[in-house]
Parts: structure tokens; sequence; C-alpha cells
């Protein structure tokens, strides 16, 4: 007969991490099986170690993969910015000996089942939805998770990307977790001593908008819920959108075909599920190059008083 007592586990409250090496095909191709293991191995300890500081149990690790558990939130926050601080230093100093090695590292708060040794739910899925969206270096978690992390956390995250992943109805929206801290106090030091006063203007067709302090957003795409609403082919239905951000304006690209910026007449720049600082005026096409049809792009002009 089968066990009760496994049919119907209870679940519990943990915050799931997974930690990937980021370019492992790469470093097997260009060392060897055998030293790229052995390169791999060592990182894997470092990150373990890492997450047993922050009360962290190490669940199994698949390949070049990670997986740890924490009590909270909070000890998983703090345990994914000691795994990049500590595997950073462990390459600088030689303990793990390949110059370009990095992670990235997602991780989600929410009810899982222990199940022999295993973690399985919703948290765990939502988990490896995240770190698949993530970048080498980056830290990312869900809006979920963030909204639970105390606010001396939370002013080290900013929102990145709202994304469709598989198995979820609504889309995600993804937040980093800086670690690198001392990068990010110098440039928050610089807006919040200045006293200008800046506003974007933006056109498109007969459309306008205008952002500053007072609206900080301007999205474009597609869908009807724009405040561009771009008829183009190649343009995602939420394309990408323009934030005011501690005195500057940012583009943040979250579409398939990446947004294009031209910029007081420099090199045009393509952004792909990244962001970029907009400054002076310019041209912002969706899906293509400002060249093919400039007249139909998004023109912007910075102002500063």
């Amino acid at each position: 007969m089968p066990n009760s007592k496994n049919e119907h586990r209870p679940s519990i409250q943990l915050a799931i991490l997974f930690a990937d090496v980021s370019g492992s095909t790469k470093l097997y191709e260009s060392l060897g099986n055998t030293r790229a293991e052995t390169i791999i191995s060592k990182a894997l300890e470092v990150l373990t170690i890492a997450a047993q500081r922050h009360q962290g149990t190490f669940v199994k690790s698949i390949g070049d993969e990670l997986m740890c558990t924490f009590p909270d939130p909070l000890l998983a926050a703090e345990a994914a910015q000691d795994m990049q601080r500590s595997l950073k230093q462990a390459v600088a100093i030689g303990t793990v000996p390949y110059e370009t090695l990095s992670i990235k590292v997602g991780f989600q708060y929410g009810p899982v089942i222990l199940k022999d040794g295993d973690v399985f739910g919703d948290a765990v899925n939502t988990a490896a939805r995240v770190i698949a969206q993530a970048k080498k270096g980056q830290i990312l978690t869900t809006k979920q998770t963030a909204d639970q992390l105390p606010e001396a956390m939370a002013q080290s995250l900013r929102f990145i990307d709202r994304a469709a992943v598989k198995g979820k109805k609504e889309e995600l929206d993804l937040f980093e977790l800086i670690w690198e801290l001392e990068n990010l106090t110098i440039v928050q030091n610089i807006f919040e001593s200045s006293h200008h006063e800046v506003c974007l203007h933006a056109t498109y067709g007969d459309s306008t908008a205008e952002l500053n302090r007072e609206r900080t957003a301007l999205h474009m795409g597609r869908g009807p819920e724009n405040d561009f609403v771009i008829p183009e082919p190649l343009a995602s239905r939420a394309h990408a959108r323009v934030e005011f951000r501690r005195g500057r304006f940012v583009l943040v690209d979250q579409s398939i075909n990446g947004t294009f910026v031209f910029m007081n007449g420099a090199k045009e720049i393509a952004v792909r599920r990244d962001e970029v600082i907009l400054v002076g005026t310019g041209l912002i096409s969706l899906g293509k190059s400002t060249s093919i049809q400039p007249e139909l792009c998004v023109k912007f002009s910075i102002e500063i008083s």
C-alpha cells in the first residue's frame, strides 16, 4: 500500500538559490575535460563555502550548477553577494586558476516540499527560470522575493526586466541585486548632490511625452497599452521603456529583436535585453536600425536647467 506520509508532505517556506558557472562549454572546449572539470569543481567549492556562511544548505550540483536552500530571502541575498565576491577573490589570487571565470545567480523565496534530500515546488521552478534570464556576473530575483527583503538590502536592488518564462502565465518582474556596492555608492552620491532639473522630450508621429521627476517612465511597443504604440512587425508587444533614475534617463530593452539608439551623431548602439543611458538628442528604433526609416523613429532630446 502507498505510504500516506509520503503522499501528503507539508510544504515549507525556503529560499532556493541556483549558482551557475558562466561559459563552461567554452571552458571545456579550450582547456579540455580534465582541467576544466578541476577548475569548475574548485569554483563550486568556493560557492558552497560562501553559502554555508549564511546558513545555506547544499542540495546538489549538476555539472557546473549549484543548488542551495536558505531559511529566508535575506540570507539567500547575502549568500549570493558573498558568492560573487568570494569567486572574484579566488580568481584574483589563483585559487580558481582561470582569469575570466564568472558566475550568475538566481534565487526565489516561496513554498517547497522536501523529499529524499531534494527540494520540489514552484519556488524551485521559478528560481530555475530566473537564473536562465541572468547574465554572467549578475544576481537576479523576482519582485515577489525582492518585496520580502528588508529596506537596507532593497536599496541594492534595481528593476531590469519583465520577462515571459516557460510555465508561468504572467511575466516575471526581474530585479538585479548589486554586489559591488562600492561602485553603486559612488554613482548615488553623484546624483544626490546634483541640484539640476532635467527632462526628456520624446515624439513619435503626432504623439509627444515628457519625462521628469513627476513622470518617470515611457513605454514603447506594438501593444495598445504602450504610451507610444509602434506598429512595426519587428517590435515586441512590450518592447522597451525609458526610465528616469537618479537624474538620468535610461533606455531598457525587453524585446526579442532589440532596440537601436542613435545619439549625438555617434555610432549607433544596439541594445538587447540590456539598458543604456540616454544623453543629448537622438533617435530610438524598435527592432531595426535607425538608419532604415529615421522618419518613423522615436525622437528624443534631454534638457538640463
